[in-house]
């Protein structure tokens, strides 16, 4: 997101955050899913899932597929990234009454461990969505999500790995079972601010010994 210097003459302005987090990121892969999985109808046309038939696991509740097909997402883990990281404070403007500089705090860079879960009770239907995800998305791709702010961004996404099935059979039925991890770059930008004196003048003594 692009920056602009403001100039603020007689008190700071308290910045608005635009964090993308979780939430964020749920709602963005929702989207994502709706747009671009496909099963195939009675007729062999190919259709979105139903907004019902995405859901979000949540790691203190037991998950209970209520639908097929359906996909399931899921945060792994979060990990703070170093490599994206810059320490160094934003110049957002200054307070020439005051005599000080607006600085602003980095945002900070995480990378999310995200698993995305496709489920069916017939093996059409998963093939079917595994390459409908997968036309797009077999690689590197970009999310599009409204930060907390309302801003709307784009995070990198990063597939890690193969796609593992993992089968299983549920009242004497077979379910078929595809898994997908996203590495997936996001940010904390809290948008905090302080003020540090600045040098309005400098005097210089021209006389030599």
């Amino acid at each position: 997101m692009e920056r602009t210097y403001e100039r603020l003459d007689s008190e700071v302005k308290v910045g608005i955050s635009n964090n993308v987090w979780f939430e964020e990121v749920n709602t963005g892969l929702i989207e994502e899913i709706h747009n671009t999985v496909r099963i195939r109808d009675r007729v062999g046309s190919l259709i979105p899932l139903d907004r019902k038939a995405i859901v979000i696991r949540k790691p203190e509740e037991d998950f209970k597929i209520e639908m097929f097909p359906c996909v399931s997402i899921y945060m792994v883990s979060y990990k703070h990234d170093p490599k994206r990281y810059n320490p160094e404070p934003i110049k957002i403007g200054k307070d020439e009454v005051k005599k000080v500089v607006v600085l602003e705090e980095p945002a900070v860079s995480f990378n999310l461990t995200c698993q995305i879960d496709f489920w069916s009770e017939y093996e059409i239907d998963m093939d079917t969505m595994t390459m409908t995800w997968l036309n797009n998305h077999f690689r590197q791709f970009n999310l599009k999500v409204v930060d907390d702010g309302g801003v709307e961004r784009y995070c990198n996404c990063l597939m890690q790995g193969s796609v593992v099935k993992s089968d299983l059979l549920s009242g004497g039925k077979r379910l078929f079972h595809s898994i997908v991890k996203l590495l997936i770059w996001v940010e904390l930008d809290g948008k905090n601010r302080y003020n540090k004196p600045m040098v309005t003048h400098r005097d210089i003594d021209t006389q030599k010994e």
